[in-house]
């Protein structure tokens, strides 16, 4: 029997009789996030520049910043410091409760239909549904065969079938590194560099929307950016579920 098989039939039922499935939020028996609790979730009001924090710029980097990043905008739906949002993170990442990456999918999906309509032509013209591929950020070979599947992966193929366009896991990681969050930010871009391969065919132009589950400097998604744009991407948007 394969450790998957392991893990399905004998270690998930046995958390789920130890720790039994409640509500991140309100602690109800049953689903681990609640509608209502669901509904209660905020979402960043103010789309500002990744880096330096200046407001009002639906995700651009500001004149400052933008030389540094490949990425044209990164779009951060919530805060890390929300403790519900925080918890389901964690939950799905580090105890592989997978289908919490469905409610992930879905509170970043109300974000861009609700919150920045990122699809809509009078709000952003040049980003055009037709022309745009859905990217996860990928895991190494190590980190995937130790979680057995990818978070930002789960939550894109979610994301994906909600808005009805295309998904891609031709971006790969081809170098184990050293988790980016027990780095300072220079060091971050030195850890990142050239771990990226896309090994699918030209994008053609293809606008593309990279999805992860937390950002903090934005190191990583550029340099997932900076691999696409070598293999003919158009607009590269970050769309993250929070703010680390």
């Amino acid at each position: 029997m394969n450790f998957d098989k392991i893990k399905n039939q004998v270690i998930t039922p046995l958390l789920d009789f130890i720790f039994p499935i409640e509500c991140v939020g309100c602690q109800k028996e049953g689903e681990w996030l609640c509608e209502p609790c669901f509904e209660k979730l905020s979402f960043y009001k103010n789309q500002y520049c990744p880096i330096c924090k200046q407001e009002g710029l639906m995700g651009k980097f500001c004149p400052n910043c933008k030389p540094f990043y490949e990425i044209d905008r990164i779009f951060i739906a919530g805060n890390y410091k929300n403790i519900v949002i925080a918890d389901l993170i964690k939950k799905l990442k580090f105890y592989s409760v997978k289908n919490i990456a469905n409610i992930l999918g879905e509170y970043l999906y109300v974000f861009i239909k609700k919150e920045i309509k990122i699809f809509d032509k009078n709000n952003h013209p040049s980003f055009p549904l037709k022309k745009t591929l859905i990217v996860p950020v990928p895991l190494s070979h190590k980190r995937y065969n130790f979680r057995t599947f990818n978070q930002s992966e789960e939550i894109a193929k979610f994301l994906a079938k909600k808005c009805k366009l295309p998904t891609s896991n031709n971006l790969i990681k081809i170098k184990h590194t050293k988790p980016q969050t027990k780095l300072k930010r220079e060091n971050r871009l030195k850890n990142i560099k050239n771990c990226f391969k896309w090994e699918g065919e030209n994008l053609n132009k293809k606008n593309i929307l990279l999805i992860d589950d937390v950002v903090t400097t934005g190191s990583t998604l550029n340099e997932c950016a900076r691999e696409l744009k070598k293999h003919g991407a158009g607009k590269i948007w970050g769309l993250v579920v929070a703010k680390g």
